[in-house]
């Protein structure tokens, strides 16, 4: 389970990622995995110990 959550997680990163570097400030990004997206949006991303999720909450917090 844990690594279907990263590999998840992963994949939205790399996405953000291709969305910045083609200028997006602000995109919308659907995802199914609504426990990755309760960690992300409660605040739970800065004490999770996958890296890849607390990428994910810094990138949402970027300017």
């Amino acid at each position: 389970m844990d690594e279907i959550f990263k590999i998840e997680a992963q994949t939205i990163v790399e996405g953000m990622k291709l969305a910045w570097l083609k200028g997006y400030k602000q995109v919308e990004i659907n995802c199914d995995n609504a426990m990755l997206i309760d960690t992300i949006r409660n605040g739970f991303a800065s004490i999770s110990n996958i890296v890849e999720v607390w990428l994910i909450h810094e990138m949402c917090n970027k300017d």
